[in-house]
């Protein structure tokens, strides 16, 4: 009845796309400066609960991106299971540009 699986959306899925699944990515751009200390990369399932800002605040109480990455990772994964009966993808990758000229 529904498609299985979402990894299909890279490479487009006309069945699961009239549900509204798009290969479509949300990108922005952002001029970098010396104020920026890292960005985050990360899934869907990481944003599905947690606002980018709060993302960027948790990961930021850090020195380690391992951590930062290990706390939104776990908020993620609590909130997915206060919410739902399984959870999404979570995956998130911090990279540190502190320092950066």
């Amino acid at each position: 009845m529904y498609p299985g699986t979402a990894f299909t959306r890279s490479v487009g899925d006309f069945t699961a796309e009239s549900i509204g699944v798009t290969a479509e990515p949300e990108v922005s751009m952002v001029h970098l400066s010396p104020n920026h200390l890292f960005f985050v990369v990360a899934s869907d399932g990481i944003f599905e609960f947690l606002p980018s800002q709060a993302v960027v605040d948790m990961v930021g109480r850090y020195a380690d991106p391992r951590d930062g990455c290990a706390a939104a990772a776990a908020e993620s994964y609590k909130l997915w299971l206060e919410h739902e009966n399984r959870t999404d993808d979570i995956t998130i990758i911090i990279v540190q540009i502190k320092k950066l000229s």
